[in-house]
């Protein structure tokens, strides 16, 4: 088994035009060998385009994709180390299990004993054990996926291309398949390449993984990064649940940023990034790590503070999402832990300060 370390895919200035639109641009990405790697950005971003660049499905503009340090552009997908998972079941309905999975070993001239232990392998391997002469009609949704994965499995194809594979899939069942998506890919120990434009399944999968939007690479590093430390804000905006102040940089003391936003002003750590006074910058914080608090109430640690009204309160369980609309008129949230289990009820219409530790705040530039 190749090390994580080693370069599974490479693209260099990837473009690719439809006439006026470019669908993606000038994109330079790099995937490790073993890697769960995952495109997330919103609906027509560029993400599947990209993949199927990557899949060979359709042909660059301008650019360049290698697999194992060797060049593909021109090559077809069937010449190319890699398997697709579409985001429709696409089994054929008139054939078993056992069938659908061996399909591509038959296209391949496998022989046919071989072919019958291949697939009993594989289906053992995606829990499918037992299932190999059911139809697709008899099996629920999770258990078409797995057919599917396993039949790209098969063919021992070092990467894998997985187009929104969940989609199809309900809240739950999504849950469950994201684990078992993740337990797979260790197993078998190849790379895996899932476009999402869901950021609870990119992260629950993914090792590192890539923010696509209007067709350019927005951001990319560690899923724990681009949530707890995004650099972009739109990085912010799209993952999690993030209240995001614009404004201008008005002082700078040694690592302490202060940014006036008209009405009022608040500070943030560089953490190194560079800016200067005059600057359009803006301040994302976490729903999770800002506070509801009372205005007649002194905080025992410095917080940053913006002054508000509460507006509604929605009960989410452990916690409640309390909505807060600023002096300025911009709305936030702060999720606070719910009355039953030790917070506390405000009422609507009580004046309130939102809060938050300076070191809590994301600067972001651009």
């Amino acid at each position: 088994m190749s090390e994580k370390n080693e370069i599974a895919v490479e693209v260099k200035g990837l473009s690719k035009s439809y006439g006026p639109v470019q669908a993606v641009k000038s994109i330079d990405l790099q995937i490790g060998m073993g890697e769960y790697f995952a495109l997330l950005g919103p609906s027509g971003g560029g993400k599947t385009t990209l993949l199927r660049l990557i899949g060979g499905f359709i042909r660059p503009t301008e650019g360049q994709v290698f697999l194992h340090n060797q060049e593909v552009s021109h090559l077809p997908p069937n010449a190319r180390p890699t398997s697709m998972v579409f985001q429709s079941f696409a089994l054929f309905p008139h054939m078993t299990v056992e069938q659908n999975v061996g399909y591509g070993l038959r296209l391949k001239k496998v022989a046919s004993d071989e072919i019958k232990d291949k697939v009993a392998n594989m289906l053992k391997t995606v829990g499918l054990d037992g299932y190999g002469e059911r139809m697709p009609h008899e099996l629920s949704g999770g258990q078409q996926q797995r057919v599917q994965l396993a039949r790209s499995f098969v063919l021992e194809t070092d990467i894998l291309l997985l187009d929104e594979p969940l989609a199809a899939l309900d809240a739950n069942l999504r849950r469950d398949m994201c684990i078992e998506l993740k337990r797979l890919q260790e197993k078998i120990g190849m790379t895996f390449i899932h476009v999402t434009h869901n950021q609870e399944e990119a992260m629950t999968v993914a090792d590192n993984m890539a923010i696509i939007a209007d067709g350019s690479l927005v951001e990319m590093g560690k899923s724990s990064d681009l949530y707890e430390n995004p650099i972009r804000r739109f990085t912010a905006d799209f993952i999690g649940e993030n209240n995001i102040f614009d404004g201008q940089v008005s002082k700078i003391e040694d690592d302490v940023i202060h940014v006036d936003l008209g009405s009022s002003s608040i500070a943030v750590l560089s953490r190194g990034q560079k800016t200067s006074v005059g600057d359009k910058v803006s301040i994302s914080v976490r729903s999770e790590l800002a506070r509801a608090i009372d205005t007649s109430t002194s905080s025992t640690e410095p917080l940053e503070t913006l002054s508000g009204i509460h507006r509604e309160s929605v009960y989410l369980g452990l916690t409640t999402s309390e909505l807060i609309t600023l002096d300025n008129g911009q709305e936030v949230l702060a999720r606070q832990i719910s009355d039953r289990y030790g917070g506390h009820t405000i009422a609507n219409g009580t004046s309130i300060n939102v809060g938050w530790r300076q070191q809590d705040g994301r600067l972001h530039i651009s």
